[in-house]
């Protein structure tokens, strides 16, 4: 018995031996054993109720896209929180257009495409966790292309009132049974 409890304590103290030299090789030749998701925020970022909500493009470590996002930034532009939230059955945002606040800053928009489709979503007032991309349900629209979401961006932006523009789906690009 004491002998194998002596054979497993030394396979420990080995594993333990190559995981630490294994760190510190891809330490030392400026990588990770665990590869991270590196965020970057494409144009700027946007104040609605006093929160400042931005664009994101995430990149893996080997510099391949992994997905647009929306995020919460703090006051050092680090991101707090992304919308819509990782989820395996979510749909990937292949394009993205940078969000735009309303002229009072009460409600923000931005648009995206998810398999040659576009949509806007629009977000605002405080939800469960204080901020507006926790609003109990942004409104997601389907539009008929990347330069008809310009175009009610760039109305959104100037005025309080969002044109309809179709029947609401969820962030997904599916249909929504709210709506």
């Amino acid at each position: 018995m004491g002998q194998v409890y002596l054979g497993f304590r030394s396979l420990l103290v080995k594993l333990a031996v190559f995981v630490v030299m294994a760190a510190l090789l891809a330490w030392a030749i400026g990588g990770t054993l665990w590869p991270r998701t590196a965020v970057g925020i494409v144009g700027a970022a946007i104040l609605v109720d006093g929160h400042s909500i931005a664009l994101v493009d995430r990149l893996r470590s080997d510099g391949t896209r992994s997905r647009f996002a929306l995020a919460l930034l703090d006051e050092d532009d680090v991101v707090i929180e992304f919308w819509p939230p990782d989820e395996a059955e979510q749909a990937i945002w292949s394009e993205a257009l940078s969000p735009v606040a309303n002229p009072a800053a009460t409600r923000g928009a931005a648009a995206f495409g998810v398999d040659g489709r576009w949509m806007v979503v629009e977000f605002g007032g405080s939800g469960r966790d204080g901020h507006p991309l926790q609003s109990e349900s942004p409104v997601v629209r389907p539009v008929d292309g990347r330069l008809e979401a310009a175009r009610i961006l760039d109305q959104f932006a100037r005025t309080d009132v969002t044109p309809s523009v179709g029947a609401d789906v969820d962030a997904t690009g599916e249909g929504s049974s709210a709506g």
